[in-house]
């Protein structure tokens, strides 16, 4: 027997072995990958849902939202105290769905649908209002984005936007 030959067959049985590892491991990066994009998207929504629920519930909460979009002068003081937390809020959900986005975590067919939705609001006149004074919270990036949707939006007669022209829709 030729220990050269019994040497080669290990070596070629151990290449063997070690490839396997690697498939296996790359299958598991994937798997792993896809469940935690999925995680991130899930949370996401149920963040929003969160944040929708009030407005969902109450008809006069929906009703005072689109006054905050449409003409945030039209509220008290009170009330524009309180919208500043009510679009902190938002405002913090769409910039992390950014950055996951921008990370890789949504794919591009899922985040359209989101971008549009946040143009709609992101372009209404109270978001303007109070990104006006709230806009060194955020990152640069965002506050990049948000003014490259505001322009897409149309914004230059800030009743123009999406949200507060559903107002009448169902």
């Amino acid at each position: 027997m030729n220990w050269d030959a019994v040497g080669a067959v290990a070596e070629m049985v151990g290449a063997v072995g070690v490839i396997a590892t690697l498939i296996y491991l790359a299958m598991q990066v994937r798997h792993n990958t896809r469940a935690v994009r999925a995680q991130t998207y899930d949370s996401f929504v149920s963040q929003f849902r969160n944040w929708n629920e009030p407005m969902r519930a109450h008809e006069e909460m929906a009703e005072r939202f689109h006054e905050l979009m449409e003409d945030v002068e039209s509220l008290s003081p009170r009330e524009q105290r309180h919208a500043v937390h009510v679009l902190y809020d938002f405002t913090r959900l769409a910039e992390n769905l950014l950055y996951q986005h921008r990370e890789g975590m949504l794919s591009d067919a899922v985040w359209s649908g989101w971008e549009n939705t946040f143009r709609a609001y992101l372009s209404a006149p109270g978001f303007s209002w109070y990104l006006e004074k709230r806009r060194s919270f955020f990152a640069p990036e965002f506050n990049e984005w948000v003014r490259t949707l505001q322009e897409t939006a149309g914004v230059a007669d800030p009743r123009a936007s999406a949200i507060t022209r559903s107002k009448e829709a169902p």
